[in-house]
């Protein structure tokens, strides 16, 4: 006897992983014996594939990814265990030949790196690995939140290391104090920080991965290491600029995090030289002598109306020690903070680009359009930092 069966892929794919991009559907419809279910004994797997890629076989997955087992008696399913992982059988398509089934999205506690398959007759094993990125922590999005308020860390793959919620597997602390996890993506988490924390700090985040418990250091409101005091701004030779600085009063004015800072609005004719904040600052012996130790960091905010425009060698100037460097955000993709200040981390090496010496520093900002430019951007809390981990 022969029956009609309808099968479809694809759907639980943009649910089981973040960072696995939805496929789309994929409809079997076809004429199938009855025989083409039926095991007759122990559950035999001749080969692992992917769906794309039924010729050659795979030893190992992604977290998410689609698979299909080749066998004889692979029917009547009842576990499918990756690592210590279960495979919901709901998600598990079986016929006595093939089966196709997603790799489970979370992490696993205990790796073997088997397979385990079961059926109502039987069960067997198989060397399979499961690839498992490790976290990815850059940072906070802006560095100089305030107090109280809530701020994403920013990275890769938070969702699939169990932060927050019920089941929470790992933590983010400050000060020995967990802190509370709002929101969970695979490329962000949104936590609220203390109302009672103090300048040049550091947030912990914790979690268990393949090679054991790791922590990250990430750095708060470094304000020991910001180059320049616009607050009092006598002692900086500054030659140009002043006129820009603010202290997040004026109309329009991003708010203030960490005293003064200067703001950039107007209209800017292609390939005009504009003299931002202009100055200079003493250099340490330590910095100069191991500029591969530090970023060159800053806060940056963009009116929603005027992002950051792709400048390719052009735009806003960063000279250092008279050497030149053109920072582009938008050379990839188009960046705009919407009004909110975001952290821009640079290698000091890379903006050094004549090297450094110990003592005083020209520093100029510098803005040469690669076009007809209206801007509205601020500059807050310009710092020579320190790496962590």
């Amino acid at each position: 006897m022969k029956n009609k069966y309808i099968w479809m892929l694809g759907t639980w794919m943009c649910t089981v992983s973040a960072f696995t991009s939805c496929q789309d559907i994929v409809t079997y419809e076809e004429e199938m014996d009855d025989s083409e279910f039926v095991s007759t004994g122990a559950p035999v797997i001749e080969g692992v594939y992917t769906p794309d890629g039924m010729e050659t076989p795979v030893t190992g997955a992604d977290l998410g990814e689609m698979i299909v087992l080749k066998g004889k008696n692979l029917s009547n399913v009842t576990q499918i265990r990756l690592n210590d992982r279960k495979v919901s059988l709901s998600e598990v398509y079986a016929t006595a030949s093939r089966v196709y089934f997603p790799v489970p999205g979370e992490v696993p506690t205990d790796i073997t790196n088997k397979l385990y398959f079961e059926t109502e007759l039987g069960y067997t094993t198989t060397d399979f690995k499961v690839i498992i990125p490790s976290l990815v922590v850059t940072g906070l999005y802006n560095e100089f939140a305030l107090p109280g308020s809530d701020v994403q860390i920013v990275g890769g793959y938070f969702d699939i290391y169990g932060f927050g919620g019920e089941n929470e597997r790992s933590v983010v602390t400050m000060n020995g104090t967990a802190l509370v996890v709002k929101e969970v993506t695979s490329t962000s988490m949104t936590v609220t920080l203390p109302n009672d924390i103090s300048d040049n700090g550091s947030i912990q985040v914790t979690y268990v991965g393949t090679e054991g418990e790791t922590v990250f250091n990430i750095p708060y409101r470094q304000s020991n290491s910001i180059v320049w005091n616009l607050s009092n701004p006598d002692g900086y030779s500054f030659w140009a600029g002043t006129s820009l600085i603010t202290d997040g009063n004026n109309a329009g004015d991003p708010q203030a995090l960490c005293g003064p800072y200067f703001r950039v609005k107007g209209d800017y004719s292609g390939w005009s030289w504009n003299n931002l904040l202009c100055g200079g600052f003493n250099l340490s012996e330590e910095v100069a002598s191991n500029p591969s130790d530090y970023w060159l960091k800053f806060e940056v905010s963009s009116s929603k109306n005027t992002p950051f425009y792709d400048s390719a060698t052009a735009g806003y100037i960063i000279q250092l020690n008279s050497g030149s460097y053109a920072w582009n955000p938008s050379s990839s993709n188009s960046f705009n903070t919407y009004g909110e200040w975001a952290t821009v981390r640079l290698e000091l090496t890379s903006v050094a680009t004549n090297g450094l010496s110990a003592g005083w520093t020209n520093f100029f900002w510098i803005m040469q359009p690669n076009s007809d430019w209206t801007v509205d951007h601020s500059f807050a809390n310009i710092r020579i930092e320190k790496k962590q981990n």
